[in-house]
């Protein structure tokens, strides 16, 4: 079974996971951030990045729709490389469902390659050391069956005590943590900013999406729920509030007529269906955007969303920024074509995957920091023979002092030399990828009409980032950041062609 200092030099993922919304005010973030942190950091592994899922339950297994199934589908599709170390603070942060759907899905993931550390008994899990040790599996099955049988006794408590709850609703007036904006908190009455509230559905009775509710109530100035500037999901919410026809909903039991209504119910029901005929009115199934939250306002660095536009019966896809669609910031960019913008990344993203030749005849650094350490480890068993020998105890602290400094720097050195190591395999990684994707530059072509989920995949696994710049109205830039750690600028002009 591997060990945790097998896991040297490789690159390693966090995942958070908590279930109550209060958990996330309190350290529950901060525990598992900082227990992944010191675990890399102890046994020499890089931490890429850091996956949370607030507020998700593992007991029915919500988070495989969230954050963590993402991240599986990453490693299934080859966005995430197998050989990836995720880092958990426990099993029961994977999943909480019954032991036996439990083990079919942990092994899934294991067999995925991926090899899995929990943090809290240091152990690490791959599906190699699975075969060969069952014992492993059943230690594992039996910690999953533990947090399935405490996550089903705390579920049953929760909703006995929300059903108590909702009876004494349907009785009288009971304390709510939030009530709905247009409510009052004190009298339970309609106030003032219900007006704001009526609006909302009126724009959605019209025909209007949430986006452009939210981009017309930011520009009329009415203030949020918060006081500030709307989002697209804060619209969403209200529009879902079964409040608005007085009804008060405790965790599923409904409480008719305990919130004063300003709409009638068959208004509020007419409202969700349109809302949801809009969604299934998109082209199901179809990946519109191929740089799907790879692009940002090279502005104010908001990310830039793909909308649509009818103009003279045509339908037209433009990248726009959300900082200034939503009057979060001042930004004036101006929007993108964007099947513009496609073509000409599909006719480049080879050319840009391609790594700048390094240069052959430059030193080996790595071997020169390895001959430092020797150096400054031949110090340290100097300065700790010295301790061993001083008459005096503060001799025998000075002598001390300078190892711990000496050990400061050899740990300095190695992070240095692992860096080194990281940005060799990303070149060589890049280099093998864009040699296979030059095999065949029509593929991606033919992706991007016949699978533009897999074209997704493909340029996702190449593009890290892509910042939208204009210094004009006739010179544009895009700023390509390639996952090789290479950056490339593509100037286009106003007709939207490469310059």
């Amino acid at each position: 079974m591997l060990q945790p200092r097998d896991l040297k030099g490789r690159q390693a993922i966090s995942y958070a996971r908590w279930s109550s919304g209060k958990q996330a005010h309190g350290d529950s973030l901060a525990r598992q951030t900082k227990n992944a942190e010191d675990f890399c950091r102890t046994h020499g592994l890089t931490l890429d990045r850091q996956l949370v899922d607030d507020g998700i339950s593992a007991f029915k297994g919500a988070n495989l729709e969230a954050s963590f199934g993402k991240l599986v589908a990453d490693i299934k599709s080859g966005v995430i490389l197998a050989d990836t170390v995720l880092i958990v603070e426990n099993v029961d942060r994977i999943s909480r469902l019954n032991y036996y759907d439990a083990q079919k899905f942990f092994g899934s993931v294991l067999e995925t390659g991926i090899t899995i550390v929990t943090l809290h008994d240091q152990r690490v899990h791959t599906i190699e050391g699975y075969r060969a040790n069952f014992m492993h599996m059943v230690q594992s099955i039996l910690s999953m069956q533990s947090a399935n049988e405490y996550s089903d006794k705390l579920s049953k408590r929760v909703k006995e005590a929300w059903s108590r709850k909702a009876d004494k609703a349907k009785a009288g007036r009971i304390k709510l943590a939030k009530v709905p904006f247009w409510i009052d908190r004190e009298t339970h009455e309609l106030n003032e900013r219900v007006d704001d509230a009526r609006l909302i559905f009126e724009l959605a009775k019209e025909g209007h999406g949430q986006q452009t509710i939210t981009q017309m109530l930011n520009t009329r100035g009415i203030p949020s729920p918060s006081g500030k500037t709307w989002a697209q999901a804060v619209v969403g919410e209200v529009l879902r509030s079964p409040a608005a026809y007085g009804c008060l909903v405790l965790k599923g039991e409904e409480v008719p007529g305990y919130f004063p209504a300003f709409i009638s119910e068959a208004e509020w029901l007419a409202t969700r269906q349109r809302t949801k005929a809009r969604r299934h009115s998109r082209q199901v199934g179809r990946t519109s955007n191929l740089f799907s939250r790879m692009v940002h306002c090279g502005h104010c660095g908001s990310p830039m969303v793909l909308t649509s536009s009818r103009k003279g019966g045509a339908a037209w896809g433009y990248f726009t920024c959300t900082g200034k669609t939503f009057k979060r910031t001042e930004c004036t960019a101006p929007n993108w074509r964007y099947d513009q913008f496609e073509q000409v990344m599909i006719d480049r993203i080879g050319f840009l995957a391609v790594p700048i030749p390094q240069d052959q005849t430059a030193p080996d650094l790595s071997q020169e920091l390895e001959e430092t350490i020797g150096a400054l480890e031949a110090k340290r068993e100097n300065a700790l023979a010295g301790a061993l020998d001083a008459e005096t105890a503060e001799t025998r602290k000075a002598f001390s002092g300078k190892a711990d400094e000496l050990t400061r720097q050899i740990e300095a050195k190695r992070w240095e030399i692992v860096a080194i190591r990281e940005n060799d395999a990303r070149y060589r990684e890049s280099a093998a990828a864009v040699v296979d994707f030059e095999m065949d530059q029509d593929e991606i072509r033919r992706l991007a009409e016949e699978d533009r989920k897999g074209a997704q995949g493909l340029i996702s696994s190449l593009v890290k980032r892509i910042d939208l710049d204009s210094d004009s109205k006739t010179l544009r830039r895009a700023v390509v950041t390639m996952r090789s750690g290479y950056i490339h600028a593509l100037v286009f002009d106003s007709t939207g062609e490469p310059g």
